[in-house]
């Protein structure tokens, strides 16, 4: 098939437009009409528009939801329920080949964890426990795609120290 034919009908439509004065005579625009018929036109049929924030969402917040530090995740497991540094330690059983530690979450609550135990809402991992102290590490992308270890060290409270 030849696209000649095809060629020749875009010729003719595009070219199909008013005719141009020959002799050099200037072309004169067509006359806008009064500014008055133009007013009462724009009006007629139109309302305005007021917008109602009401029950609707900000469109600057982030969709992505975020609690504050005292807020309870309710649907979390006990022990992912706060963030690591809420939670103190009161016992350590550590002379044996699995030690193990007593922790108590700010509602009293008393939560025993060995190596390997998930603590606090960002997944931290218990990796070790010593004789005073229990180290939870947490792993996170920065938005770079860089992998962050953020060790966090639970000991017991200074009074029980001395």
């Amino acid at each position: 098939m030849s696209r000649f034919p095809l060629f020749l009908c875009v010729v003719a439509v595009v070219g199909c437009g008013e005719p141009v004065p020959s002799g050099g005579g200037a072309i004169t625009p067509p006359k806008p009409p009064p500014k008055a018929a133009v007013a009462a036109a724009s009006t007629e049929g139109v309302q305005e528009y007021f917008y109602n924030p009401a029950g609707k969402r900000d469109p600057f917040q982030s969709f992505i939801k975020r609690g504050t530090a005292e807020e309870i995740r309710e649907d979390a497991p006990a022990l992912q329920r706060w963030d690591i540094d809420k939670y103190t330690l009161a016992g350590v059983i550590w002379n044996t080949t699995r030690p193990q530690a007593l922790l108590v979450d700010p509602e009293g609550t008393g939560h025993s964890i060995r190596v390997g135990t998930y603590v606090g809402r960002n997944w931290g991992k218990v990796t070790s426990i010593s004789d005073g102290c229990v180290v939870v590490t947490e792993e996170y992308q920065t938005l770079d795609g860089e992998l962050v270890v953020n060790p966090v060290t639970v000991c017991f409270p200074t009074e029980a120290r001395k």
